[in-house]
């Protein structure tokens, strides 16, 4: 039959005419085509708020460890006991992240006079607590950096170098997302989100905090 032939036919035939005319299927195929798309947008943002989230949760993590710490009575020295309650506190932050992989490390700094520095004092670990697979803050005079550098366990930026200590807040925290970990899969990146965070607080009530023996995770540096 040619297509001609077929033209006049669906003319004078009424069946024919009438699923020509027929319009009945045609949003259940359009919601077909976009419910790709819809499902995607809906993942999508769903992943980035709980990633956000996350993120949120770890800076707040960080901050309660050097807040909880600052805030010592005076006289006081680091225990275990403050060391677990604190780190126990700041943990619970994160539900109702899984927080297997929340590592984290509370550092006091003492800043030492030297006039032969470009910010007249030395940044100089006394006692690294760390939970968890925390990276310890070395023993040793921590690298002066800018205060836009990435904080990592042996610097110190220039805006924090003053008399007295401060303590150090550091955070890391394995994002695993529930929805994205495919995608990040198939754009061939890493199939986790890893975070990280600093903070710093001086001390309220003392010039230096101290540190009693047998606190679990400790690493006591040498006075200076």
């Amino acid at each position: 039959m040619t297509g001609a032939s077929f033209l006049r036919l669906s003319l004078t035939c009424p069946r024919l005419r009438r699923l020509g005319a027929d319009r009945r299927g045609v949003a259940a195929v359009e919601f077909a085509l976009i419910l790709p798309l819809m499902l995607l947008l809906y993942l999508g943002t769903s992943e980035l708020t709980q990633g956000v989230m996350a993120s949120r949760k770890a800076t707040l993590v960080a901050r309660a460890l050097s807040d909880l710490v600052g805030q010592l009575a005076a006289g006081s020295t680091m225990t275990n006991t403050e060391a677990t309650n604190i780190f126990n506190a700041a943990t619970a932050i994160m539900s109702p992240f899984n927080t297997s992989s929340l590592k984290m490390t509370i550092t006091s700094v003492e800043f030492v006079a030297n006039s032969a520095a470009a910010n007249k004092y030395d940044a100089k670990p006394r006692w690294t607590i760390t939970r968890n697979s925390g990276t310890a803050r070395p023993c040793a005079i921590l690298t002066a950096v800018s205060n836009t550098t990435k904080p990592a366990s042996n610097n110190m930026p220039n805006g924090m170098y003053q008399a007295g200590s401060i303590i150090v807040a550091d955070v890391s925290y394995t994002y695993d997302p529930p929805f994205g970990k495919a995608l990040l899969e198939w754009s061939k990146t890493a199939s986790v989100v890893n975070m990280s965070q600093t903070t710093y607080m001086r001390p309220r009530n003392q010039t230096l905090i101290g540190i009693s023996t047998g606190v679990t995770g400790a690493t006591t540096c040498a006075a200076y």
